[in-house]
């Protein structure tokens, strides 16, 4: 839970700047689903920390598909990460180290990264999550997993959707964030397909603040090797994690089918947390190419989709949405 911080990651290439401006078409909208979700009051209402405290890591494996026609790669997209504007913590200290890290290695904690708390239309049960903002057009924007918007197949979009970023053992320093829209793919929300299990948030702006502006943006990718450095982060819930601090794995990712992989012992809880590439240790800010979806019996190994292009059309449907 701390120990000198490692030598800085060299932020990635920005390769070419694309802005997420026009729509997508309308073939792609059509591969789509939103939810409008309630506005902000009803939401901050309900998560009281007594529930907070209570919410459950949630399992997206079963009942769930893989396979299919494989996502199309498309050209290499990249949007640069942003600094926010909101003061630091004072205290700003290393992330959990995962079991398996090494002593020496140490990982900041961000501000783009946080819990998600929510409650399962399906079930009625209240879950947790993680996810972690991003750059775009309209600085609104958060990253998490298809099964941390919707249920999935015959299933419904979850509800009092929200995000805090760094939480810290029950304290926010930078606010609790409600959804304004929910977005996923049909291949997830109609079919359960772990290939399309990838989200986009549209959140409430914050006492006027929109949280990108606020706690700052990730970059993203999509189009690049299945075989990258890479460091996860977010809030594992499941034993021996105790679900109230960042823990991170770095590594090498792999290709799985028609997603990656990427051997890491963090449990449920860390669905939806970022797989950043070129993780700068001093402004907590990389690329998002991948995000938490899938565990294995064991606890040895994430699964993430492959951010293919069509990754690309929802992160700018989700951007280009009212």
């Amino acid at each position: 839970m701390g120990g000198a911080p490692a030598a800085v990651a060299a932020p990635a290439a920005p390769g070419t700047a694309v802005t997420a401006a026009a729509p997508v078409s309308a073939d792609v909208q059509k591969a789509m689903n939103t939810k409008r979700m309630s506005r902000d009051g009803a939401v901050q209402a309900y998560w009281t920390p007594e529930r907070m405290r209570a919410a459950i890591p949630l399992d997206p494996t079963s009942k769930r598909t893989i396979g299919g026609p494989a996502p199309k790669a498309g050209p290499v997209r990249t949007v640069a990460p942003v600094k926010g504007t909101a003061k630091a913590p004072a205290a700003r200290r290393s992330a959990g180290k995962s079991p398996t890290a090494k002593a020496a290695l140490a990982v900041n904690a961000t501000s783009t990264v946080g819990k998600v708390f929510f409650r399962d239309a399906t079930d009625g049960l209240d879950y947790v999550c993680s996810a972690g903002t991003v750059n775009s057009g309209s600085k609104r924007m958060i990253s998490t997993a298809g099964h941390c918007v919707h249920h999935g197949a015959g299933g419904g979009w979850h509800q009092n959707w929200t995000f805090v970023p760094y939480y810290n053992y029950g304290n926010r320093p930078y606010g609790t964030w409600s959804a304004n829209q929910l977005v996923s793919f049909t291949g997830w929300t109609a079919s359960g397909n772990l290939d399309y299990d990838v989200g986009f948030v549209k959140a409430n702006d914050l006492n006027g603040a929109r949280i990108v502006n606020s706690v700052g943006g990730n970059g993203i990718q999509t189009g690049q090797s299945k075989t990258r450095a890479i460091t996860i982060l977010g809030y594992p819930a499941e034993a021996p994690y105790p679900g109230d601090w960042q823990y991170f794995c770095q590594g090498t990712t792999a290709a799985s089918g028609n997603r990656i992989s990427m051997p890491c012992p963090l449990t449920r809880g860390v669905s939806g947390g970022p797989w950043l590439f070129g993780y700068d240790n001093n402004t907590g800010l990389g690329y998002i190419n991948g995000t938490a979806s899938t565990t294995n019996a064991t606890r040895t190994t994430l699964w993430s989709p492959y951010f293919s292009n069509d990754v690309w059309n929802l992160y700018n449907y989700t951007n280009n949405l009212g």
